[in-house]
């Protein structure tokens, strides 16, 4: 991978070893990385979904180092420095908790197809919820929460697909996010924060997500072959 920009807050990456035999538009997708894990009292955070751009022209990867949820992030300058990839590409966008948080509101920014959030909050400002307790060591760290919430994130000219936990903090962090045509919102009754997990161990997380990009996702065909539980929050079931 080549580094592209770097500072005290932001890294984005760009991985060449991904090329695309399509002779239609570029394709591109950011790839958004979440808060991570300790591993022996070490912060770690690795680019996430390497899988999701299989066969795509360009996969960059981007990391919010301080885990601000994009606070200490300058997103116009973010926008600028990965333009050159988007403009003109079939964009997409995926993340992981904070990192779906992230993709969705980068799109906002830069023009964005197709925007993947697995678990992402709607917000993790106490004025908003009061009631989040999680990631507190990073979250007591920001002073100025300039991005409150994704309500005004989404755009009308993108497609959204979120997968949230149905129990806990997680349901109550899914019930905040808006109900629109363009965004496709899952709720899995039987599951909190691990989605991605569960869906890997169950070898579809790979279906769901290209199946998510290309507009052909049918949960319902998924939950028959998988025995997985949902229930769609948006758009509203008719």
């Amino acid at each position: 991978m080549r580094i592209l920009f770097e500072d005290n807050n932001l890294k984005v990456a760009h991985c060449t070893e991904t090329t695309s035999d399509s002779k239609g538009p570029t394709t591109t997708l950011l790839s958004f990385t979440g808060v991570g894990h300790a591993m022996g009292g070490i912060d770690v955070q690795k680019a996430e979904f390497f899988g999701a751009g299989r066969g795509l022209d360009n996969v960059l990867f981007i990391t919010d180092k301080t885990r601000s949820w994009g606070n200490r992030i300058d997103f116009n300058e973010l926008a600028y420095v990965i333009a050159p990839f988007c403009n003109g590409a079939m964009t997409y966008a995926i993340g992981n908790s904070m990192g779906g948080f992230l993709a969705i509101v980068m799109s906002s920014y830069v023009r964005i197809n197709c925007v993947v959030a697995f678990v992402p909050q709607f917000s993790v400002c106490p004025q908003i919820v009061p009631w989040e307790t999680r990631w507190t060591e990073y979250r007591s760290q920001i002073i100025d929460y300039h991005v409150q919430d994704v309500g005004a994130s989404f755009v009308s000219g993108t497609r959204y697909i979120l997968f949230s936990g149905g129990r806990g903090l997680d349901r109550r962090q899914a019930l905040q996010f808006p109900v629109r045509d363009n965004i496709h919102h899952f709720i899995f009754p039987k599951i909190e924060h691990s989605v991605a997990i569960d869906l890997k161990e169950i070898n579809i997380l790979d279906r769901v997500i290209r199946a998510s990009f290309a507009g052909t996702l049918n949960m319902l065909a998924l939950s028959e072959s998988s025995g997985i539980e949902f229930e769609q929050f948006s758009p509203a079931p008719a």
